[in-house]
């Protein structure tokens, strides 16, 4: 006996779901249309036809700035979620229905965050497993979060944690040391005894999110709490960038000590006399994700180094 398919799941266009997720994330109509690279009367009809085909308003539109999620909005956003990552991890699935230890595990990471502790961990499980594939993806620090709500990361490794996020478990890790770094153009390179004066003038460099409410704001608060530094000149989105605007210019900047003796030939670091910045360090886990066997042995095989947490299976639930 056959049964007859669904007629929603029949005539309902993937598209519209993938623009409905991307609005509820961006939390408005300009952001998702920037986002999915299309236009905002795009969007907005995307949003208007997925509303008339499901007889529920999704998402409230009041006047100016309000944007808000509906019940039945928030539902459907959920099951849009396990739908996209179940797409994202078709490729996942070997022949034999994905019981072989083969197929892709993506690690999403903060960008400014140096991983001397955790590369060689994925380097070594890679080693063990040759069919596995690794993809290492370096991302501003809310886009780690977002891309494990999406279903697209198996793991994420971060400087900051969004605490509204119920379903992402963070773990925390060793602590980042920072120090501060200076060019062969800034009076104080080489130099073993500082001018208070000269540092507490000097311009700064940093990375996007080192701003007073960015993942880096730790850094921001202890210059300013030790009057390192004055104006905020220029923000890199990556660590080469940020060693080259140290380099090659007149500003001292703050880099993890690990990326500044790689990346950086030319660097001085400052002999500040006071403690140097630890920044936070978490690894985040979806604990209501739908593990492929690869993703699962992955975070056991981290979890074993203690840097995760591994969540139950749905299968052992």
């Amino acid at each position: 006996m056959s049964f007859p398919l669904d007629r929603l799941a029949l005539q309902l266009d993937w598209n519209l779901l993938l623009t409905f997720m991307v609005i509820v994330q961006e939390r408005s109509i300009t952001g998702a249309a920037q986002r999915l690279n299309v236009s905002q009367p795009s969007v907005s009809s995307a949003l208007r036809r997925l509303e008339e085909r499901l007889d529920q308003r999704l998402i409230d539109r009041g006047g100016g700035q309000a944007f808000r999620v509906t019940r039945a909005g928030e539902a459907v956003y959920r099951e849009v979620l396990e739908i996209y990552g179940g797409v994202v991890r078709l490729n996942d699935l070997t022949a034999d229905g994905g019981r072989a230890l083969s197929g892709t595990v993506v690690v999403h990471r903060s960008s400014h965050l140096e991983m001397d502790d955790i590369t060689p961990l994925l380097e070594e499980f890679r080693r063990q497993h040759p069919d596995v594939t690794l993809l290492l993806r370096s991302t501003p620090c809310h886009e780690v979060a977002q891309a494990l709500q999406q279903r697209a990361s198996s793991v994420g490794f971060c400087t900051r944690v969004d605490p509204t996020i119920h379903r992402l478990r963070a773990q925390p890790l060793k602590p980042l040391e920072f120090g501060v770094y200076c060019g062969p153009e800034h009076p104080l390179f080489r130099q073993k005894e500082i001018d208070p004066a000269i540092l507490a003038a000097s311009d700064v460099v940093g990375y996007e999110e080192d701003r007073m409410a960015g993942a880096l704001s730790t850094l921001t608060v202890w210059r300013v709490r030790h009057g390192i530094g004055d104006r905020f000149i220029a923000a890199a989105t990556g660590i080469v960038d940020l060693s080259e605007l140290i380099e090659s210019g007149t500003a001292i900047g703050c880099m993890a000590r690990g990326h500044a003796i790689r990346y950086g030939a030319r660097l001085w670091q400052i002999p500040v006399p006071v403690s140097p910045p630890l920044v936070d360090v978490f690894s985040l886990v979806d604990t209501e994700r739908h593990m492929t066997p690869v993703e699962y042995e992955l975070l056991k095989f981290l979890e074993t180094a203690g840097m995760v947490t591994l969540p139950t299976r749905r299968s052992d639930i």
